[in-house]
């Protein structure tokens, strides 16, 4: 008996679908396997002091979609292998029951204040701006240690206050405060400090630099670079495919990863693979809501100029104008001109 096609999703699905969409590339697994060598090193030895891992690159290079597919995929069934069967619990809640990795999101200019209410509010606790900082500071470490946790991820690090000779005296103990913190926790669980390549500046006072590994490279990728060019091309045709098994397209679209639309691509997302994935959802959007279901060279250039031009990723459209003008290195990797959405 012949199987009926699955139906194809509807436009406003697709928004979704890339929200939970993981693609992996060498610069994940680089990561992925230091996240796993710093993971391995709390297991074997619990007691010991430990060390730090930093991924720093720009808004949207995919850090932490690698953080969440590492959770998902490696610590999530480790933990549940380990656990009574939960077959009718969903994913995102069995995401936040897990207890070998914990992803904390700062929010805002990070107070030593706010960075216990951040932990405490990703720790599930029911109420995390009670108590003052240092009852809340006890109720994260206690959480820590007791549910046996063997990563912390610190994500947008790039709030964290500074330490600085300037302003009110308060503001310099309390920066002094949560770096005093980040080296006491750091010494317990192994910390891997995600951000913006300017957190680099914040987070790493001398004694928290000394525990931390090399940083992993994220970052941008330069179409100049054979390597870079070669991550890029492979990233759009997993795409491609993720865009099929995912039933957004019949056929999978071959022109993701033809001619120079990578290089374009590479331009118009300053060299983020998070960027392409964006640039790409809006492309069909537009075809499957034309009533479409092909990518077609015209959809890439409307979603690159109602997105890249309009948040000043590139000075013009190469799907327009060709790739005539590669910009450079530094400039891939300059921040302050652009506003991400």
């Amino acid at each position: 008996m012949l199987m009926s096609p699955r139906p194809l999703v509807a436009k406003d699905e697709i928004f979704g679908i890339f929200d939970a969409m993981r693609i992996k590339h060498p610069h994940h697994e680089d990561a992925v396997a230091i996240f796993e060598t710093l993971r391995n090193r709390k297991k074997s030895f619990p007691n010991a002091q430990q060390t730090a891992g930093c991924l720093f690159a720009g808004s949207c290079s995919g850090k932490t979609t690698t953080v969440k597919w590492y959770i998902e995929k490696i610590l999530l069934p480790e933990w549940l292998a380990s656990q009574p069967a939960h077959p009718e619990v969903e994913m995102e809640v069995l995401l936040r029951m897990q207890t070998l990795g914990l992803h904390v999101e700062l929010s805002g200019e990070t107070t030593m204040s706010g960075l216990m209410s951040d932990f405490l509010e990703a720790l599930d606790d029911p109420d995390p701006h009670r108590g003052t900082i240092k009852q809340r500071r006890f109720r994260v470490e206690k959480a820590l240690k007791r549910r046996g946790y063997q990563i912390i991820f610190l994500d947008e690090t790039q709030h964290l206050k500074t330490q600085t000779n300037a302003g009110p005296i308060g503001r310099q103990d309390d920066a002094t405060s949560v770096q005093n913190t980040l080296k006491r926790w750091v010494k317990r669980w192994p910390i891997i400090f995600v951000g913006t390549q300017h957190a680099e500046r914040v987070v790493f006072e001398h004694q928290v630099q000394t525990r931390t590994n090399p940083p992993i490279h994220f970052g941008p990728l330069h179409f100049s670079r054979e390597q870079d060019a070669k991550i890029v091309i492979e990233f759009c045709g997993r795409l491609a495919l993720k865009i099929v098994q995912h039933g957004i397209l019949d056929e999978g679209p071959e022109i993701l990863a033809g001619g120079d639309v990578p290089l374009c691509l590479n331009i118009a997302s300053k060299g983020r693979l998070g960027l392409i994935t964006i640039i790409v959802r809006m492309a069909l959007e537009y075809a499957v809501g034309s009533g479409l279901r092909e990518l077609r060279r015209e959809h890439l250039e409307k979603a690159v100029t109602n997105y890249s031009l309009r948040i000043g990723l590139c000075s013009y459209n190469p799907f327009t104008k060709g790739p005539h003008l590669m910009p450079s290195i530094e400039e891939f990797a300059n921040d302050n001109s652009i506003e991400l959405v």
